[in-house]
Parts: structure tokens; sequence; C-alpha cells
């Protein structure tokens, strides 16, 4: 029998090894998707990042050649006599073909009448152009010819003298300019300067200047008025390698004058591969033209991102589960000898447990504790005592709802079951019921999460009865203290998590040492202290919260040292928890007459108002500084967070009674009016906001002390 039993317990504790070795590989592959996925969320923003910055470049190169051509039209429109050597000087003046490579130059089309064509050869050929022909030949009204095209070299002598508007695709484009007196860039081209094997696609961008100083003003005059064209070619592969110089060499890019076609296609950079990682597609739009920009990731991107850290987690994620399961094997095997040992670790966590039993217990508001299957756990005597109903009258949630709420049953035992997927703390509102007595009385409750309970999700709820609540501001002080209450058992709950899961594991460790005949006596005792420490860790938390809610009976004089660390201590674990970095510089030490209380309630609203703020905007480095300053005669404590301000047309009503940004969160909007009465009415000082560069600075201001 006892071999039997052996047996079985060794296929139990083989099992539920296996089973905890299995959730932790899962918990390992998840982890491991979720790296794997944030890496690949992480380059898809830098290579969407590098898309739009390029397309951002491409249009503002395109706006520094607009500028240059614009100069060049008004030059034209105030120099009398221009000839061809006036034009290079200021072309070489502008330095533009150093400053911004990857053009073929500027130029000058003019409008040449049929009848002034003797006039015009003359004046070409004394230009040094001796065998200076029109091209293409023919008659026409008039003629559209290159005139002047620096730098002259080889290339662009050959386009000197050739009638661009003889050409669909550029006289297109120099209509539009023409008519509407801007800029305007022409369709896919070849220019008149490509020979050899080396051809590229090239555009065309065109600024028209007229016989008066002025632009016309109507369509009509531009085109009788029009006497010509400043003008510059762009080969698109040289241009768009200069513009993309030092760029992402794993992204390919394509750009197309207008729609994706192959027959459009401006420049190609990379080999596309069919199936890339990700793509981009972006219309630019310039100069009454549309390119569109197509831009994909290469195989070398793939192999850049950096997987190091779910890799990472892979390879320590089994050798971390396979000790688990020999950790659970071994201490299911010695459940009994473990359970001896705990006995005395475990002695003053029941006091504390007992202790906070008694904080509830006496607590002035009413508290029930209950689980996700209906249980009531614990109500308080304030509970009993207000509701008249005992523990053992309603023992479960439905029962309570059934003796208390004539009407809605089911509309309340739904409000009570979704309180059991609240991370945080929620403040519910008001809700009326019958007492045992059968009075009506009206309480305001809010809940927080309590952890589990027996293997059941737990939730702690407050209540406080506002039934003969009438004057507003008692209303409101009494609601500011019952949301403080609710804060404060969330603050409880996550402050102990820690603690209680530090002594899990050390007592963990020691059975499995016990299990494995290593004891060591000093090394026992080592462990036993850390406990021994944890819970006193504990037993503080309790003492702090305790003090918070003590009632101030007569003002004091107080420095904002003081008054701040009360606070902090209170708050600093769940910011630190949220990964929110706190800077405090608190130096005056000037004193001032106060209610503490009431003055630390001030400061954690507004700490929590911030936190929640920094949440909700999902700021990447949230930030609070707290720091005292002084104002005349006044002592100050400065609270800024970095969390974008308040909006301008909300700023002055945050004060006022019931206005709140977080409705949508259950927020009262009680806090802020509650908080500027206290400083103000209770303490005679001042409590004010304003919005700096980084957000929302409030300033606590009270008399110093004579």
């Amino acid at each position: 029998m006892i071999k039997f039993n052996s047996i079985k317990s060794f296929s139990k504790s083989a099992i539920i090894a296996l089973l905890g070795f299995l959730i932790s590989m899962g918990i390992t592959f998840f982890l491991w998707f979720n790296a794997h996925e944030k890496a690949q969320k992480d380059a898809k923003k830098n290579f969407e990042a590098f898309s739009v910055k390029t397309t951002v470049e491409i249009k503002n190169r395109m706006l520094a050649y607009e500028n240059v051509l614009h100069g060049g039209a008004a030059l034209l429109n105030t120099v009398e006599h221009m000839n061809r050597k006036k034009w290079h000087i200021y072309v070489e003046s502008s330095k533009v073909v150093q400053m911004y490579p990857g053009f073929q130059g500027i130029g000058v089309s003019d409008v040449i009448p049929a009848d002034d064509l003797r006039n015009h050869f003359k004046k070409m050929r004394e230009d040094g152009f001796e065998d200076y022909q029109i091209k293409p030949s023919g008659k026409r009204d008039e003629y559209h010819t290159i005139v002047y095209l620096e730098p002259l070299d080889a290339k662009n002598r050959r386009a000197i003298g050739y009638d661009m508007y003889t050409n669909p695709v550029r006289k297109q484009a120099m209509v539009r300019a023409r008519d509407t007196g801007t800029a305007a860039l022409s369709d896919k081209v070849t220019l008149v300067q490509e020979q050899g094997i080396d051809k590229q696609a090239g555009f065309l961008l065109y600024i028209p200047f007229y016989h008066l100083e002025n632009t016309p003003k109507t369509q009509i005059q531009r085109r009788e008025d029009i006497k010509g064209f400043v003008f510059a070619p762009f080969r698109a592969r040289d241009l768009m390698n200069e513009i993309l110089q030092q760029k992402n060499d794993n992204v390919a890019m394509q750009l197309y004058d207008g729609s994706v076609d192959e027959k459009n296609l401006l420049y190609n950079r990379g080999t596309v591969v069919s199936q890339p990682l990700f793509k981009k597609t972006i219309p630019i739009e310039m100069y009454g033209h549309t390119w569109t920009a197509v831009f994909q990731t290469l195989p070398s991107f793939e192999e850049s991102i950096d997987y190091e850290e779910s890799h990472l987690i892979l390879l320590s994620g089994f050798p971390i589960s396979f000790l688990l399961l020999l950790s659970i094997f071994f201490y299911s095997q010695t459940t009994e000898r473990a359970r001896r040992m705990a006995y005395k670790m475990t002695a003053e966590i029941r006091a504390l447990n007992n202790e906070l039993e008694t904080i509830i217990e006496t607590a002035p508001n009413p508290i029930i504790l209950h689980t996700e299957d209906g249980r009531i756990v614990k109500i308080n005597k304030a509970w009993s005592d207000s509701s008249g109903y005992s523990l053992s009258d309603i023992p479960t949630t439905d029962i309570w709802v059934a003796k208390t709420y004539k009407d809605d049953h089911k509309k309340v035992k739904e409000h009570i079951h979704s309180l059991f997927s609240i991370t945080e703390k929620v403040d519910e509102g008001e809700f009326s019921f019958f007492s045992k007595s059968g009075a009506k009385i009206t309480w305001q409750f809010s809940s927080a999460p309590f952890g589990m309970l027996n293997g059941k999700r737990a939730v702690i709820t407050s209540a406080m009865d506002v039934t003969e609540l009438k004057n507003k501001d008692d209303m409101m002080m009494m609601q500011s203290r019952h949301a403080a209450m609710g804060e404060m058992i969330n603050m409880i709950a996550h402050q102990w998590r820690q603690p209680l899961a530090s002594i899990a594991a050390i007592s963990g460790i020691l059975n499995l040492e016990a299990m494995m005949d290593q004891y060591d006596q000093e090394y026992f005792m080592e462990k036993l202290d850390l406990i021994s420490n944890l819970s006193i860790e504990l037993s503080d938390t309790i003492n702090d919260f305790r003090n918070f809610f003590k009632e101030d009976k007569q003002q004091e004089l107080m420095t904002w040292k003081e008054i701040a660390n009360g606070s902090l201590t209170i708050i600093e674990p769940i910011l630190k928890a949220k990964n929110i970095t706190l800077h405090t510089r608190v130096e005056d030490d000037a004193l001032f007459m106060v209610y503490p209380r009431e003055i630390r309630q001030v400061i954690l609203n507004i700490l929590k108002n911030a936190e929640d703020v920094l949440t909700d905007n999902m700021i990447s480095e949230p930030q609070i500084w707290i720091q005292t300053l002084r104002e005349e005669n006044m002592s100050c404590l400065e609270i800024e967070d970095n969390g974008g301000g308040i909006p301008e047309e909300l700023i002055n009503k945050i004060f006022d009674p019931y206005f709140s940004t977080k409705m949508e969160k259950n927020g009262t909007g009680i806090g802020l009016y509650m908080s500027k009465t206290i400083v103000e009415q209770h303490g005679k000082g001042r409590l004010t906001v304003h919005n700096t560069a980084r957000g929302a600075c409030f300033h606590i201001l009270f008399p110093i002390h004579r």
C-alpha cells in the first residue's frame, strides 16, 4: 500500500511538473512571438519614416530648383539688354550647379514670331553660333527656341535652337505654365541632349516670363504677353541618385511619372523581390503634376532586423522551463515537509493579514470583498451598520441584489460581474437600494482589483453613504475622501504584491534545498531574516496608509519636504510600476500653517491625474518633476509633467465642480475642485495651473509663517 501511494504521488508530481513545463514553454513562445512582432513593427516604422522622408527631400530639392528658375525669370524682367554673357554670369554666381547637382542646366527659350526670324538668326550668329538653325525646321506662326542654356557644354550646345513647342509633351507643360503663370512640370521625355547608349528618362521644369514686369492677371493677357520660359532639363537617374546618396541600401525605390506602369518608370533603385516584407506607395504632387514613389524592402532589410531579444527569450526560455519542471516536481514530492517549514515563515504574514482585516473592519466607509463566483468574503462593520445586513444575511452578491434592489436586478448583476475585468481602481457612481429596515439609501461606490482568492478573481469595493448629504461642498469633500480611499485600497494591493511574491520565491528555494538534503543553517537563517524584513516592509506599508487617513484636528506648521514625502511614499511605487520617472528637488525649508493630511490628498490627486494623462497619451518617456520655489512671501510646490498639457479651451474649466476630462473612465470631476477648495479656503493659499513646453504645471502656494 505504501509503495502504491508512493507511485501515485510520483505520478501526480510528474504530471503537475509536466503541465508547469508546458505552461512555461507556452509563455516563452508567447514572449518570443511578441518580441519578434515588436522587432518587425519597429522595422516597419523605420521603413515608413524613410519613405516619407525621401519623398519630402525630393519635393524640397525641386523647390530649390524652382527658386533658382524664379530668380532667372526676375532677372530677365529687370535687365534691359540680356545677352549670353549676363546669363552665364547669373548661373555661375548662383552656384546652383555646385550646390544642387543632378540637373542639366538652366536655360531660356524665347517666343519668336515668324516675321522676326531674320533678326533672330542675325542675333544668334553674332552671338557665336555661326551654323545656328531652328530645330525642327518648317514654317509656323511662332517659334519657342532655346537661346541660352548654362553650363554651355557639348551636350547643352546640341539643344540650342531646339523648338520645344513642337514636342507635344513639352508643349503641354509650357501651355500650363503660360496660362497659370506658375511653375509646370512636364511628363516623362527623352532630352535632346541624350546621345549614345546611356540614355535616361528625363523631364523639364518651366517658369514663364512676360513682356510686363508683373504676371498678367487674366489667362487671355498671359497668352498675349508671353515672352518666353526659364526652364531646367533633368536626367531622372542622375537627379535621384544625387538626392538619395548615402540612403538606405536595404530599400528599393521606383519613381513613376503618373500611375504605376513600366512605361512611366522614371527611376529604379534596387532589385525588386516578388514578396517584399514591407511596401509603401506615396504620390508626390508638384507643379500640376503627380509622380508616384514605390518603396519596397529588399532581402537585406529583413536580415538587418534586430531579432536578438526574441532569440534570447527563446534560448533562455527552455532551460528556465526545464528548471521549473524540476522545481515543481521536487516541490510536489516534499509537500508535507515544506508545509511544516512554511508554518513558521507565514506566521507573520497571517498576523499582517489580520491587521489588514482590522483596518478594513474599522474603516469609516462601508467595505465589501467579493469574488467572481459571487461569494462575499467579507463585509465590514460600517457596511452592516448602514445597510442592516450581516454576512450571514447576504453570503453572495446574488442574495444581496435580490434583497436590496427592488428593480433592475439583471442590470446590477451585470455591473457587478463587469468589475472583475478591471485592472485598476474605478469610480462606479451612485446606486440606490433598500436597507434591511426598508429605508431607501444611496451609496457612492468605487472598486479595485484585489488579486486571487481561492483561485477566483477578487474585487474590494468601498462605498460612501450620500443619502443625507445636501451641502454641495460637504458632498464633494466626502466624495473626494471616498475616491482617495479607493485609490489607497488599490495602492495597498499593488505594494503588497512584490513582497508576497518574494516571500513565496524564498520559501520555494528553502523547500528545494531541504528536499535535496542540502540544509545549511547559516544560509537558512539568512533567508529567514530576509522573510522577516519583507514582513516588516508589509507592516510599514499598512502604517503608511493608516497614517495617511488620520484626521487632522488642527492646523500645523509644516515644510514641503514633510508634506511631499508623505504623498510620495504612497504613490511612488505605482509610478515606478508604470515606468514613470519622478524627479524631485524639494529643498525649501520654509514653514507654513496647513492641515497636513488634506494637502497630502491634494498632492496625491495632482500626481494621480498626471499618471493618467501620461498613460492615456502613451508618452514614450513619461516624466514628472516636483520642486519647491519661492514667490515673494509664498512657498510654492511645483508639479509638472510631460503629458502635452491641457487644451486651451479646457484649462479655465478644470477647477469647476463636476468638470472632468475623464468621463469615459468614470471621472467624477471633483478632485481638482476640492483641491482648490482645500488650498484656498481651508489653507488660505493658492492653487493655479498653466501649460509649459512639456505639459501641465501646477503651483500650490502658502504664505510663509513669520
